[in-house]
């Protein structure tokens, strides 16, 4: 037993730097393609294409909200085909297919074109995120799970300070017409290059990995069939989905990608609002909340490893993000203080996913946890439905996006309240 344990320590640098990075690379540039549109919406794109100024952010909301749609639709059956088919052939096709779509995103000319190649894009990324939480449940063990998570999952911040970066830069450069079209195009390529990569880089299965010895082979594979033995849930798929845990796991995730994506589609065009900045100078200023949302995500990623507690700190960060985003709304009088709470919700915002992965990948039989992945992932993006129509829809209501940040502290609040009763994890 002993020495099971010091052979798979000893493949765990290995899988870490062989894995970790390019599956970072590839969530950067994911969430470089879903998230292009925040900066779009900021540089006044839905009204360049013919939307009226009185209902753009709540067309442009629709316009987010149609990819989370079609997003939800294929994905308990493309995790399980992950399962049998492996991540890199799927994957492949999935960025070829988005990297086109972005790429045409760049030419669209009304709104049905828009809308249109969002729902497309949402069918196109499905596989991509449950994919990489199923993947990373056969390739590292619990204890190691934590930290791999983290540093995947870290990309959404990194993803952020670059994506405010490149958009602020295309603006300053090419105004926001067409600067915000050459950003479609550039993040499309993006993503075709990235097929290159992950196709020469990625094993699907520890067994096809050729840089790893027969013995640590088998020592993560006894580890990992010790853990299945140890875990409480039902072992048949069909039974893991209305599994209570399961549902209730799925709603915590979709009340904080609502909150997730209400921040991060309109955190720009927020910026722009309460400051009253240009697109390019909101573009480079939503940088700094994600830095400090990466900065933080290190500390919280080693305490959650050390601890273990994922439950609760899940809770705690769900908590900071309402208390943030709460105290940045009522302070709007004061802009600089306001932005300072605006900041600090990020932390949480961006902090909950790789700890929130945690709980079903330790809680659930490799079995039902390909479907049960991807239940919890499709239908808790569907957040990702609620979060920007509801702000762009409360500010072509209100013109403000004060009540949006109001609506978005409650969700995250709630979140935070229902992860708590999740029995089958710590």
């Amino acid at each position: 037993m002993e020495n099971q344990i010091a052979v798979l320590k000893s493949s765990r640098t290995s899988r870490y730097l062989r894995i970790a990075p390019i599956l970072f690379f590839l969530y950067v540039v994911n969430f470089l393609d879903r998230v292009n549109l925040s900066y779009g919406i900021d540089a006044g794109m839905f009204k360049d294409i013919g939307a009226p100024a009185s209902s753009a952010s709540l067309i442009a909301g629709i316009a987010s909200a149609l990819f989370f749609v079609a997003y939800a639709i294929p994905q308990v059956f493309t995790t399980l085909q992950i399962n049998n088919v492996g991540i890199r052939k799927i994957f492949a096709g999935a960025f070829t297919a988005w990297g086109i779509i972005t790429i045409l995103t760049g030419f669209v000319q009304n709104v049905p074109e828009m809308y249109a190649l969002r729902f497309i894009l949402g069918l196109a990324e499905a596989p991509f995120y449950s994919g990489v939480m199923f993947f990373m449940g056969i390739w590292f063990a619990k204890s190691e799970r934590g930290l791999a998570n983290g540093y995947f999952n870290a990309a959404i911040p990194v993803a952020g300070i670059f994506g405010g970066l490149i958009a602020g830069g295309i603006f300053t450069a090419y105004g926001n017409d067409p600067g915000w079209r050459y950003l479609f195009i550039f993040e499309g390529i993006l993503a075709l290059v990235s097929v290159v990569i992950l196709w020469f880089t990625i094993n699907d299965f520890p067994e096809d990995a050729k840089w790893l010895k027969d013995d640590q082979k088998k020592a993560l594979e006894s580890e990992l069939a010790k853990e299945e033995a140890d875990k409480p849930i039902k072992s048949s798929w069909k039974e893991a989905l209305i599994e209570r845990d399961v549902l209730l796991l799925v709603l915590v995730y979709f009340l904080g990608v609502t909150g997730l994506y209400g921040y991060t589609i309109w955190l720009p065009s927020i910026i722009s609002s309460f400051a009253h900045v240009s697109a390019a100078t909101s573009s480079f200023l939503s940088d700094i909340p994600y830095v400090v949302a990466a900065i933080a995500l290190i500390f919280i990623l080693r305490y959650s490893d050390k601890k273990g507690n994922r439950k609760r700190l899940t809770a705690a960060v769900f908590f900071v993000a309402a208390g943030g985003l709460a105290l940045s709304a009522f302070l709007i009088s004061n802009v600089v203080v306001s932005f300072i709470f605006f900041t600090i919700s990020a932390i949480g915002i961006f902090s909950f996913l790789p700890v929130f992965w945690n709980i079903p990948q330790e809680s659930l039989k490799r079995e039902s946890s390909a479907a049960s992945i991807g239940l919890i992932n499709g239908i808790g993006n569907l957040g990702g439905v609620v979060g920007p129509i509801l702000v762009g829809g409360l500010e072509s209501y209100t013109h403000s996006f004060v009540s949006g940040v109001y609506a978005m502290a409650f969700f995250v609040l709630v979140a935070g309240i229902a992860v708590l009763i999740v029995r089958n994890s710590r």
